[in-house]
């Protein structure tokens, strides 16, 4: 227990007065972060609400595995939230295998139960084990050094406080409080890529090459993080001049990106990649490379990505897009009332609204996510498409540029222009998703309250965070 309370406190995971929502399935995992944490709160303050995703995959096994947890929780006191999803149904629809349906409803579920309850964070009880599954998977999918590091201890609202604890201590640690737990039958099938590498792969790296395995991988992915920081910083700075990324769409130019390394050049397709939305999850060292080679062909040729997105040269230009990359908005867009705070679905992506006091603290402004003075919005916010007689606030004395002109001088495509998500005040533009907000409503020392805005653009039938997505995260979590 002490062991997870520092990895908590080494990586600043849950602060005094928070909610906490945790992912709780009756396995062995979940149930020890559920008590661990509970432990945690008699040292710092902060609140525990248990979510159980029901898969419909087991039958009255999945249902009886509910319950469990339902009753330990009502026993122990902590706020139960259960949710049903037909993963089977959602796999078939999606074209994605069990597993990855399953992590798709889990985390949808938790986001909603977080907004729903102001919640600040998701606890999810991958271990130490599991991050050196995760490792291997992504390694032999081809990830490369990008997704190599495996799952980081907090990912955006994601922690995971069990991250550097083993299996074999969490359930020593369970027996030694005669907690039981559930075992899910699945977890043995080794039909699943990620029960194949812990009962096939693992045990014989353990017995025949060395015994301390899960632990070195573990000190090797926080490592290979180490390093995808500082390639990031490094490549963030190098776009600025060489590339411009929208929901949607990444324009890269040739020139100054074939100056560069290859190892930057893989980045910042990457990068780019992340930025415009698209999943991480499937593109390997062989997309790129196609990417790479487009560079050197005639303008017009394409190369084919993983989710429905492609590559094309067009021009002294490498263009990264959805295909048919217009957002579906119809005739005459779309605007919707934003839910401050709330979750606001649109054709193509979430926008996430959190109000909370300003306190003089660093201001978080990423290109998916932005920080705006709420005291300064007067009336109920919009999130639509474009209108004629948009305006940007460009300047700290009021000065303004027609939205037209504003997208134009950016190079946002034509055909793309229409389906740019906007936050906007009547006519007034506050945020271009994906581009700049409005000087009108920066964050000032006189701030008082802040209105923190996220957009998650879907992939492949789920969504993801724009501001950070390495690859999937495989692992038991419970």
């Amino acid at each position: 227990m002490q062991k997870a309370f520092d990895y908590i406190e080494k990586h600043h995971m849950i602060r005094a007065n928070e909610k906490v929502i945790v992912g709780v399935s009756g396995g062995a995992d979940s149930l020890c972060l559920l008590f661990v944490l509970r432990e945690y709160a008699g040292r710092v303050p902060f609140q525990i609400e248990a979510v159980h995703v029901e898969h419909g995959i087991r039958g009255q096994e999945s249902l009886e595995d509910a319950q469990f947890v339902r009753e330990l929780c009502q026993k122990e006191g902590i706020p139960f939230h259960l949710v049903s999803c037909p993963v089977p149904e959602l796999a078939e629809q999606c074209g994605m295998t069990l597993e990855e349906a399953g992590r798709e409803a889990r985390y949808r579920a938790f986001e909603e139960i977080r907004c729903r309850t102001g919640a600040q964070k998701i606890a999810v009880a991958h271990n130490r084990d599991d991050q050196a599954e995760t490792m291997l998977f992504r390694m032999a999918r081809g990830s490369g050094l990008f997704g190599a590091g495996g799952m980081r201890p907090v990912r955006g609202h994601i922690i995971r406080p069990l991250l550097d604890i083993s299996r074999r201590e969490i359930e020593e640690y369970l027996r030694g409080r005669d907690i039981l737990w559930r075992t899910d039958r699945t977890n043995a099938d080794t039909e699943f890529a990620r029960n194949c590498l812990r009962h096939r792969v693992l045990p014989l790296l353990r017995e025949n090459v060395n015994a301390g395995t899960d632990a070195h991988l573990a000190a090797l992915g926080e490592e290979l993080q180490e390093v995808q920081d500082f390639m990031r910083r490094e490549v963030g700075e190098k776009l600025a001049g060489m590339a411009q990324c929208a929901p949607g769409s990444a324009r890269i130019r040739i020139a100054p990106f074939l100056h560069e390394q290859k190892i930057i050049q893989e980045y910042s397709l990457r990068e780019c990649l992340r930025r415009a939305g698209c999943s991480l999850k499937d593109v390997g060292r062989q997309h790129l490379e196609a990417i790479c080679a487009l560079a050197y062909m005639q303008s017009g040729r394409t190369a084919v990505l993983p989710g429905n997105w492609q590559a094309a040269r067009e021009f002294d230009c490498l263009v990264l897009q959805k295909k048919n990359g217009q957002m579906p908005c119809g005739e005459d867009g779309f605007c919707l009332e934003a839910p401050v705070p709330g979750l606001c679905e649109l054709p193509d992506g979430i926008l996430e609204f959190h109000v909370f006091p300003y306190k003089n603290e660093n201001i978080f402004q990423k290109t998916y996510t932005k920080w705006l003075d709420y005291d300064k919005i007067s009336r109920n916010l919009s999130v639509r498409t474009r209108r004629p007689g948009d305006f940007l606030v460009i300047d700290q004395k009021g000065g303004r540029k027609k939205l037209k002109d504003y997208l134009i001088e950016e190079k946002v495509p034509a055909p793309l222009r229409g389906g740019v998500p906007l936050l906007a005040d009547g006519s007034e533009v506050i945020w271009v998703v994906g581009h700049r907000i409005s000087e009108a409503y920066k964050i000032t020392p006189q701030t008082k309250h802040v209105l923190e805005v996220q957009w998650r653009r879907k992939c492949d039938g789920g969504t993801s965070d724009g501001r950070e997505s390495n690859g999937t995260d495989i692992g038991g979590g419970g």
